[in-house]
């Protein structure tokens, strides 16, 4: 009671007294309300946007939740470029209207307010697509009618008539029967109730070959693929697929094989320690992702952690690491944060058997696949001088294809010393030139680089090899192209002989390795991949001779200082 009566009379008495109270008071309830507001504020949400694809111009909707009643701060963002201020047609809390600009690329969609950065859409350009084809039927199954041709080489080109095939080609594709490995129709073959496998495996044709000459909703110009036997064909879509039809396959000058088949289950990972950054910085990290060809015909993913943001996003998977609002990395427990992904792998060895006389000398050279794979890119040095000069005293005046092949791989052998180690840093292959010798990387890079220099299509293989101890390591490895037959494999590295202990080692490594390949090679880019940015204006990190070849690994947003990453070799984890 006494203090009350005391408090009472110097407020009463003391007007500077007074003013504190209110003053006090004032604090207390601007403080509850930053309080409030920074519990309720929440990082957008896209539940929808009303088109994926469209041309500059279109008007497109945005919805989700947590956008804000107003645009103040916050903007969109496509393909790494955020909007300026006349795209903005309206904007609440739950839809964004906007009109595309002039300069959008294909890319991720985000809305980024003051509480962060949503979760990412996908956005395309549509006059980037190649074709323009009408509208298909919804919800239908493909029907094939005809076929141009019931007997065709591989790489010749099919087209396919038929309807429901839709309006583009998109996940769509067009599966041809392979041919069994001799150890799968050995176990076929054996006296059982039911078979083992169906006796039927299939591939498709390869984005990556460019084997896609048309796509429209009633006609498919595809060249045949590399991998494909006799059997059946049949075109599958989202709505289903189409009914089985017979198509004979040819091979000029020589027969190829799938041998043995191995399964691995393999691991990749990266750890990342002691991110520092500020409000919302992202750090994004990308994980490479196996590939299928006719030699590898099954991926399959059986365990990821974290989840990733994208499951597939130019043949990589995107890990995002997202700051608190505090500037620590609310994610990463004792500093340290793994991403790691495991995937069970079916590879087969490879078998060509070749008569030379009748390798078919190359029709078109106008053919995509062609013209990407004779030509220079980041990864392959094509065309310079050096190679120039050198090739006519290597190839002589053969046009033979596969005889160049052969006599370029036999100079490699008997020329260049292939070391074991790896060479530090971001070397050129160029070097074996005045040094000869290289490891493993410089040997495949050489060898297309010569291959493509005659104009033979060719492509490096980057992955791992395998060994007996179920132990990994970076490997590199070469595909060159024949008409009429498809792709054939050489390791010059091996064949010069590069220690390793193989499951059955070849008599004579420098023969086996031209034309031929074991199961012991995983295979996960097969191409220079130049993937996508993710974050706007980010610092990227490639990592050179690594068992991926890709333009990006590593991505930070601008406002992350600093942070560690160690890219682990892939562990196998078993052999079967």
């Amino acid at each position: 009671m006494e203090f009350k009566h005391n408090f009472t009379y110097y407020i009463r008495k003391h007007p500077w007294i007074r003013v504190l109270c209110i003053i006090a008071v004032c604090a207390i309830v601007i403080g509850f309300s930053a309080i409030i507001t920074y519990t309720v504020n929440e990082k957008p949400v896209i539940l929808s946007i009303s088109q994926q694809v469209g041309v500059p111009g279109d008007v497109i909707s945005i919805r989700g939740k947590y956008f804000n009643n107003s645009k103040e701060t916050s903007y969109v963002e496509i393909a790494g470029n955020r909007l300026t201020e006349s795209s903005y047609i309206s904007w609440t809390d739950d839809e964004i209207v906007i009109t595309i600009p002039s300069n959008t690329q294909d890319g991720l969609l985000y809305v980024v307010s003051g509480a962060g950065r949503s979760n990412p859409d996908f956005f395309t350009n549509k006059n980037a697509i190649p074709v323009t084809i009408p509208q298909s039927s919804l919800y239908a199954c493909p029907e094939i009618t005809s076929l141009s041709a019931e007997t065709l080489y591989v790489g010749e080109i099919l087209t396919i008539t038929g309807k429901n095939f839709g309006t583009k080609k998109s996940s769509a594709q067009v599966y041809f029967s392979t041919k069994k490995t001799r150890q799968q129709a050995a176990e076929n073959a054996y006296p059982t109730s039911t078979p083992k496998e169906d006796p039927t495996e299939y591939i498709h044709a390869s984005d990556l070959d460019f084997d896609y000459d048309f796509w429209s909703e009633t006609e498919i110009r595809v060249y045949v693929p590399d991998g494909a036997f006799s059997g059946y064909l049949y075109v599958s879509t989202e709505n289903g697929n189409s009914t089985k039809v017979p198509f004979q396959v040819q091979q000029r000058a020589g027969v190829k094989n799938y041998g043995t088949k191995n399964m691995y289950l393999v691991q990749t990972s990266a750890d990342i320690s002691d991110i520092k950054g500020t409000k919302d910085s992202v750090l994004s990290l990308r994980l490479p992702l196996p590939q299928q060809t006719a030699d590898q015909p099954e991926v399959k993913l059986t365990e990821q952690d974290p989840k990733p943001l994208l499951d597939n996003y130019d043949n990589t998977s995107v890990f995002q690491i997202t700051m608190d609002k505090t500037g620590k990395n609310s994610y990463a427990a004792n500093e340290k944060y793994r991403i790691s992904q495991n995937h069970v792998i079916t590879v087969r060895s490879v078998e060509t058997w070749i008569d030379v006389d009748y390798v078919a000398i190359p029709r078109n050279r106008q053919r995509m696949l062609y013209k990407t794979y004779t030509r220079a890119d980041k990864l392959v040095p094509a065309d310079v001088p050096e190679l120039v000069r050198l090739m006519p005293g290597i190839v002589y005046k053969s046009i033979n294809p596969y005889r160049q092949a052969k006599l370029i791989y036999d100079y490699m052998i008997a020329n260049y010393k292939v070391q074991d180690k790896l060479r530090k840093g971001d070397t050129s292959c160029l070097d074996m030139l005045k040094s000869k010798k290289g490891d493993a990387y410089d040997f495949a890079v050489l060898y297309a680089a010569m291959l493509r220099t005659v104009g033979v299509p060719a492509k490096v293989m980057s992955g791992i090899l395998i060994d007996t101890d179920k132990n990994a390591r970076p490997h590199w490895w070469v595909n060159f192209y024949l008409d009429d037959f498809g792709w054939v494999p050489a390791d010059p590295a091996l064949g010069a002989g590069l220690e390793y202990k193989s499951f059955q080692p070849p008599a004579n490594p420098a023969k086996y390795y031209f034309g031929n390949l074991d199961s012991q090679h995983i295979m996960f880019t097969q191409h220079y991949n130049p993937v996508k940015n993710t974050i706007s204006n980010g610092k990227t990190v490639s990592i050179p001779k690594s068992y991926a070849t890709q333009s990006i690994w590593e991505e930070a947003s601008q406002d992350i200082t600093s942070y560690s990453s160690f890219w682990n070799t892939p562990d196998v984890l078993g052999v079967y």
